[in-house]
């Protein structure tokens, strides 16, 4: 609980104050600079949704069928809201090595086994999370286009007001891949060119291609 702020009444009832909430399956907090915690919750849904079809990822049928319901359940659990997310590099470790160990139990083998993670992924040839979650970043940014003074471009820009910068690294940014894709070219640009924008989607979902300012 936040103290010391005005209380705000609807209908006569006061509105909680909190520091985090739960809106449409996404966690918002006053506190965190990052999404971690919200990779976290997604991350707990997404054992949930494993464990809901584990009938069919521990059975011995072929792999092919545990990759579509890999796919077409537990992904989209875990990436849920993912085109909004400023990913760090531990909070991309953790969903890969949350993938990686699902991965293992649908193969039915543990760590003792030893197989390489590079093995397994040719076994499973499941979507790979940290490019779905790029993806989905990519696909949002050209949906919106951003071109004029709508609440897609005010929120995208807007920067905190802080009357006192601590000296640290900054935080990670939405905005920091897509910078850092296209190499000081202004993607707000490149994104009207629709043609332009889907050409590029697979490059963008590979984190290690960037295109460098023309």
């Amino acid at each position: 609980m936040v103290e010391n702020d005005t209380p705000i009444y609807v209908n006569e009832t006061q509105i909680e104050n909190v520091e985090s909430y739960i809106y449409l399956g996404q966690r918002y907090s006053t506190r965190d600079k990052n999404h971690d915690k919200d990779v976290q919750r997604r991350i707990t849904a997404g054992w949930a949704a494993f464990a809901k079809h584990r009938d069919i990822s521990k059975d011995n049928i072929e792999t092919c069928l545990k990759r579509q319901v890999y796919n077409s359940c537990v992904l989209p659990a875990i990436t849920y809201g993912a085109e909004t997310w400023a990913l760090t590099n531990q909070a991309k470790n953790k969903l890969a090595a949350t993938q990686t160990k699902m991965e293992r139990s649908m193969l039915n083998i543990t760590y003792r086994d030893r197989k390489t993670n590079n093995w397994v992924r040719e076994k499973t040839k499941v979507t790979f999370v940290t490019e779905q979650v790029r993806r989905r970043k990519w696909t949002w940014t050209g949906h919106v286009r951003i071109r004029d003074n709508r609440w897609t471009l005010r929120i995208t820009t807007w920067k905190p007001y802080e009357k006192k910068r601590r000296i640290r690294k900054p935080a990670r940014q939405w905005r920091d891949e897509l910078d850092d894709y296209w190499k000081g070219t202004i993607w707000q640009t490149i994104a009207q060119d629709r043609q332009m924008w889907k050409q590029h989607a697979v490059a963008f979902a590979q984190p290690r291609h960037t295109i460098a300012a023309q």
